[in-house]
């Protein structure tokens, strides 16, 4: 009987911490108005919730580390069981369409990949709602990557094999810092440091973004949404992608163009097709350790170190 209650006692207070550090989805436009879309995201919020709560459970891990001032600039780390040295560091940018989302759903990402001795880092950044658009999201990206470059080492990471890869939303901006490498040298990094770039389920040129009459607040102007657009600005691309979309959503004719892109400037690039995944089935495969797409992305991280 004892047992059973402190069993009890273990799960209520890791069902609570869980519950105190989850971003309210409440406010979210996909909760709110679930009539807009054919995808139950509520479900979707709840589910990668409830398994970023077995992550924490089981996994060490250090939550808000700040890479800035904003209460968005933050990122979560999650480490292998075992102590790990020099081990290559994936970071993970989450979707919402720049106006959702929180690095507090998101744990789930990490499992397969610290089980397999990468550390994972997940990030939030500025979204529209504070006012923030272009190039704010993307800035934000990449001083999360000077965090880790100068920080990385003392948790058992090797800061000169970084991986960023983002789901929708994230995967703009994984793609975006991806394809030139000059703000690495900007910053004072080797350019060398960003490996490769795993962009999911995203649209790579934005200038015809948003819904008729609406404007498209991460990039509200023609000349912003240009900028925006990764695919117009492979100069000095990381050396390997691995570009994966489901094959129900509507992103394949920009997913292919984007990989056809990087080839022609000599990346590595690997285009993944996810059968019968739609936006949120995509992002749930890359928490996923049975799933091609952790399988693919595993082996390029492994590959490119």
């Amino acid at each position: 009987m004892i047992k059973t209650r402190l069993s009890l006692a273990v799960v209520l207070l890791i069902f609570l911490s869980g519950a105190v550090n989850a971003q309210d989805m409440s406010q979210y436009y996909t909760v709110q108005h679930p009539e807009d879309f054919s995808i139950d995201w509520t479900g979707f919020y709840h589910r990668m919730n409830e398994h970023t709560d077995r992550v924490r459970a089981q996994f060490p891990h250090h939550l808000d580390l700040a890479y800035g001032s904003d209460p968005k600039q933050r990122l979560d780390l999650y480490l292998p069981e075992d102590k790990v040295s020099n081990a290559p560091v994936f970071l993970f940018l989450h979707g919402g369409g720049f106006r959702e989302g929180d690095r507090a759903h998101y744990g789930s990402v990490a499992e397969p990949f610290v089980k397999s001795g990468v550390i994972t880092a997940v990030a939030s950044y500025r979204l529209t709602g504070s006012g923030a658009h272009y190039p704010a999201q993307p800035g934000d990206v990449k001083n999360a990557v000077k965090w880790l470059f100068e920080n990385i080492g003392e948790y058992g990471g090797n800061p000169e094999a970084l991986y960023v890869g983002g789901h929708s939303a994230g995967a703009i901006l994984s793609a975006d810092i991806g394809v030139d490498r000059a703000w690495l040298v900007e910053m004072g990094m080797p350019k060398e440091i960003l490996k490769a770039i795993i962009p999911v389920s995203g649209p790579y040129d934005v200038r015809a973004r948003g819904r008729p009459g609406q404007v498209y607040t991460y990039a509200p102007t023609p000349e912003l949404r240009e900028q925006a657009s990764p695919i117009l600005h492979v100069n000095d691309p990381v050396p390997a992608a691995l570009v994966a979309v489901g094959s129900e959503e509507g992103y394949q004719e920009s997913s292919v163009a984007f990989t056809e892109a990087l080839k022609a400037a000599g990346v590595d690039a690997r285009y993944l097709l996810l059968e019968g995944e739609d936006h949120a089935d995509t992002a749930l495969s890359l928490a996923n350790g049975e799933s091609e797409l952790f399988r693919q992305a595993l082996e390029m991280i492994l590959g490119t170190r």
